[in-house]
């Protein structure tokens, strides 16, 4: 059976709720919701998703994947990584909590990627189920509560305060999810890499164009062999080396074209394209729009 992909604008024609004014146009847009958790159905449906998602439930149920079974006794908070297929089976009538829902657009360089990798909302190797106790979950129940307001408010900077609320709740996942072990060489590695990938940003002028651009580069800066960079980076991860400097360079792309006057020749050449064309290329791949509709399209929404 194939496993399709659900979108934003299809999650909420599933759950019967009013398609947001942001998701009604086209191209890549920012997004964010939160919302109190209505349980409308036994279960949802088994697929992937276009968005990220953390859900906060109270009740008992059962997070299927295609490698485990995951229960809820009570009161857990789930963090949906997109590639990852699942779904949710009910198994008490009494259901409640609340979720956010938002996309890569609207995140932009709020997570670090070192912080991306220790949380399953970002890497499918973390368990994507935390159990809570009374008081966690009141303090997850905290943060949503203050995002609703937030996101019903006027304020200028609501959503600024938003990602500032969403980093804590996903620093707060990893937290309760174990400590970070540090000992390890290939654990020093990956901080290495992700202190050396962080370095490079944020791009400030485009007289200081990216210097590394491919894993060898990073492997040669780092002192170790590529593909054994590869491997680590993959089994932190679930991506390869090169997968994450492109979302990184992408990332990038989206903050420079949202806030800087310049134009895509210099974001090109400062992001190691050596032509517009190359880059025009390559930012349509990743995010299904060239970077002049995504410029206009968002500052015609912000």
């Amino acid at each position: 059976m194939e496993i399709g992909t659900e979108t934003l604008p299809e999650f909420y024609q599933r759950t019967k709720q009013q398609m947001p004014a942001d998701l009604l146009s086209n191209g890549d847009v920012s997004h964010f919701n939160v919302r109190k958790r209505i349980c409308q159905a036994k279960h949802t449906p088994y697929n992937r998703r276009d968005y990220y998602k953390i859900c906060l439930i109270i009740g008992d149920g059962i997070h299927k994947t295609a490698n485990q079974d995951v229960m809820v006794e009570g009161r857990g908070i789930i963090f949906y990584n997109p590639g990852v297929p699942s779904s949710f089976h009910s198994l008490s009538e009494s259901q409640s909590g609340f979720y956010c829902l938002f996309n890569d657009t609207f995140l932009l360089n709020t997570i670090r990627q070192d912080i991306r990798y220790r949380s399953a909302l970002f890497n499918p190797a973390i368990s994507a189920v935390i159990p809570l106790t009374d008081r966690e979950s009141d303090r997850f129940i905290g943060l949503y509560h203050e995002m609703e307001e937030l996101l019903a408010s006027q304020y200028f900077y609501r959503y600024d305060m938003i990602r500032s609320l969403l980093q804590m709740m996903i620093l707060e996942g990893i937290r309760l999810n174990g400590p970070v072990q540090q000992d390890s060489s290939n654990d020093r590695l990956i901080a290495r890499f992700f202190n050396v990938l962080n370095q490079q940003f944020p791009v400030d002028s485009p007289e200081n164009p990216l210097s590394l651009l491919t894993p060898a580069a990073y492997a040669d800066q780092l002192n170790v062999h590529v593909n054994y960079l590869n491997n680590v980076i993959k089994k932190a991860t679930g991506k390869t080396t090169r997968e994450v400097i492109h979302e990184r360079i992408v990332e990038e792309a989206k903050t420079l074209l949202l806030n800087t006057d310049w134009d895509a020749a210099q974001i090109a050449y400062t992001l190691g394209f050596e032509y517009p064309s190359h880059f025009n290329k390559y930012f349509k791949q990743n995010t299904n729009t060239t970077p002049l509709l995504f410029r206009d399209h968002l500052k015609k929404v912000s």
